[in-house]
């Protein structure tokens, strides 16, 4: 993977974790007869989790069926969720909308993208996915926290149909590069100033991705390309700021 990926939303540069969903998409879509389909990638907030939904669910990716959990979901709620997403009207009661997208799985063969499962996981509506996943054999992806795994596996159930547990990953040096190219191209950064943003971070990459923009910022204020490594450039970390004196 070395092109970015257009979607509606922009591109999506080609890091690490859309590297691991890559890998993990075809380990759920490519499995052996009789292998369970159902992965997990999970990890802290700030990744790019979402990003690679995103990638999942393109055509130009594995054309998957994508859902955004909430935190009021039902399991009707979350029946109609997929059918919005597939494109289809949600009649009847739970179990006729149920048997109405099991057809649609079976039929068209694509993977169901659950993001924000963090709000299900502890409900029924889990068990909704899974017999979704034996009903029709379709691959499932969930997306959430890191925390994610040790919920899933007080569901046994559940747990023993996962194939794939895939962490996603910090931000390298090699990800902010991708990422400086497709955010702020042109503009030449230090490799000490690569390393503050990476440390200081914490290798989250959204937050790496609002610190290009701030390079940005100080560049154009300065009618400059190149941002040396003692820029004055204030970093977004995330944390609160202090309480001010006087």
């Amino acid at each position: 993977m070395t092109k970015k990926l257009a979607t509606a939303g922009g591109a999506i540069a080609p890091t690490s974790n859309i590297s691991l969903i890559h890998t993990t998409m075809e380990a759920l879509t490519d499995r052996s007869a009789g292998l369970p389909g159902i992965g997990a990638f999970y990890g802290p907030s700030g990744l790019g989790k979402s990003s690679g939904a995103s990638y999942a669910s393109h055509p130009a990716g594995f054309n998957g069926i994508y859902v955004c959990c909430r935190s009021i979901e039902t399991k009707k709620s979350f029946a109609e969720l997929i059918c919005k997403s597939i494109g289809i009207q949600a009649r009847g009661n739970v179990p006729a909308i149920f048997d109405e997208i099991v057809q649609v799985l079976v039929s068209c063969n694509r993977p169901l993208i659950v993001d924000e499962v963090d709000y299900i996981v502890d409900t029924r509506t889990l068990e909704f996915i899974r017999d979704l996943h034996d009903a029709s054999g379709a691959a499932v992806l969930l997306i959430g926290e890191e925390h994610l795994p040790t919920k899933l596996k007080k569901h046994e159930r559940f747990d023993n149909r996962v194939l794939v547990w895939q962490p996603a990953v910090r931000c390298t040096g090699s990800d902010f590069d991708q990422l400086a190219m497709q955010y702020i191209g042109g503009i030449e950064i230090a490799p000490e100033l690569k390393k503050r943003v990476l440390q200081e971070t914490n290798g989250i990459t959204r937050r790496v991705v609002v610190n290009l923009e701030n390079i940005k910022r100080w560049c154009d204020r300065q009618g400059t390309k190149v941002a040396p490594a003692d820029a004055q450039v204030e970093l977004y970390t995330g944390a609160a700021p202090g309480r001010r004196i006087g």
